[in-house]
């Protein structure tokens, strides 16, 4: 069995590689191009793709894990910074179009995730991801980046921090509740 924390990435990695794709009308399709932990991307690489890590903060006060609820049990809640990052093959002309179409792509996508489902709508199986299946409480993402091809990337990119509302029960990290 997976941690929370491990579940919830592979959540946002299952909701995003399944969401977005032409036939729900976005302009990429990311089925299988969704990856947990990778930085760097080549030629080799399906294009786009979107590669999600923990952000790095090291300007922060540390924050500790445990004994933030009244009863003493465990309960860590936070924000959870990730680092979304995305790569797209450039146009000549107008390098960091592409990457602009994507990051569009995801962040509606993200927006998806946290759109509480309204009652009366028969189809409730397609608000399945709602907070991914319940273990975030909430999300927030900022506007987003994007940059031509560098020394960094052969690619255009984009990256953007996306904040989940995160309760873990760190005596049992297990624990999906």
């Amino acid at each position: 069995m997976d941690s929370k924390r491990l579940a919830t990435l592979k959540a946002l990695t299952e909701h995003l590689s399944l969401e977005v794709a032409i036939a729900n009308d976005y302009h990429h399709d990311l089925a299988g191009a969704v990856f947990r932990g990778r930085m760097y991307f080549d030629k080799d690489d399906p294009m786009p793709c979107v590669s999600i890590l923990d952000n790095i903060n090291s300007d922060r006060f540390p924050v500790r894990a445990g004994n933030e609820d009244s009863g003493g049990g465990g309960e860590a809640k936070s924000n959870w910074v990730l680092l979304l990052n995305g790569w797209a093959e450039d146009d000549k002309v107008n390098p960091t179009d592409p990457a602009e179409q994507l990051m569009a792509d995801v962040k509606k996508a993200l927006a998806k995730i946290g759109a509480e489902p309204h009652p009366m709508d028969a189809d409730q199986s397609k608000h399945a991801n709602y907070m991914l299946g319940g273990l975030i409480a909430g999300i927030e993402f900022e506007p987003g980046t994007v940059r031509p091809p560098d020394e960094n990337s052969a690619f255009a990119y984009f990256w953007m921090r996306v904040i989940l509302k995160f309760t873990e029960n760190v005596r049992d990290p297990f624990d999906r509740r």
